[in-house]
Parts: C-alpha cells; sequence; structure tokens
C-alpha cells in the first residue's frame, strides 16, 4: 500500500541540448517543475502503448513506428537493420532531419503479438533517439 505524498525519485541521462529543451517546455506549458511534465509525457507514453493491450494477440493491425538515430552511428544502423529484416516491414520512409539525425517511419501490418515484440527489438537497440508508435484502425483506412 502506497502512503499518500509519499515521492520517489528517478534519474535518467540525456544530451545537453535535451536538458535545455525540456527547462524551455516547462516554462512554455505551465508546469511549477520538470517532474510534473516528466510524468504526463510518460503518462501520455503508457495510455499510447496500452492501445494495444486492448486488442487481441492474434489480430492483425496496421502500425506506423517512427525512429530517430544518428546516421553516423553505423553500429545502430546495421542493428536498426538487422530488425527490419526479421519482421514484415511493409513500407518503410527515410528523412534526413539534420546533418546528423535521420527519422525512419516503418509501416507495418502484422499481428498484436509481432508488433510488440518488434517494438522490444527496437528498444533494445542501443543509439536509437527516438521511438514512438501508432495503431492505425482497419476503420480509419477504408
Amino acid at each position: 500500500m502506497t502512503q499518500k505524498g509519499i515521492r520517489e525519485t528517478i534519474t535518467f541521462s540525456c544530451e545537453p541540448e535535451f536538458k535545455k529543451l525540456i527547462a524551455t517546455k516547462v516554462e512554455e506549458f505551465g508546469y511549477q517543475n520538470t517532474s510534473q511534465m516528466i510524468r504526463d509525457a510518460l503518462q501520455k507514453f503508457f495510455e499510447s502503448e496500452e492501445a494495444l493491450d486492448n486488442i487481441s494477440e492474434t489480430t492483425e493491425v496496421t502500425v506506423i513506428i517512427s525512429v530517430v538515430y544518428d546516421h553516423h552511428d553505423l553500429s545502430t544502423i546495421q542493428q536498426f537493420i538487422e530488425v527490419q529484416h526479421r519482421f514484415n516491414i511493409g513500407f518503410s520512409s527515410h528523412f534526413h532531419m539534420t546533418p546528423e539525425e535521420c527519422l525512419e517511419n516503418l509501416i507495418v501490418s502484422d499481428i498484436v503479438k509481432n508488433i510488440r515484440i518488434l517494438l522490444k527489438k527496437l528498444r533494445s537497440v542501443d543509439g536509437l533517439k527516438y521511438i514512438s508508435l501508432r495503431t492505425v484502425s482497419r476503420a480509419q483506412m477504408c
């Protein structure tokens, strides 16, 4: 049982530019502190992940997975490509965001169980800077 008012502290590492962005957004969005904003962001992340929880493991869905990485990091790129080749990636698009960073959008139609496995494999690739998931329902595609 959790006592009301008791808080735990966690930490995470990020690049100095990202830390500055967070500080700017805390003020811009009107948060009292960084912790409040990070809690909201994590809650939103958990809600997006839970979209797959309400669907049977054997139901086929279409998802868009967006990934950002440093295109100079050859080890990350190699791992990323290996993961992609193990799964049924129907389509991918590549966009040069900056001279260093690339955005890759993967469109995948597969059963929920395989989508979860793909996400876990992508998250295990050291060096991927950002991974997001968007589930596209069949009704939205018609």
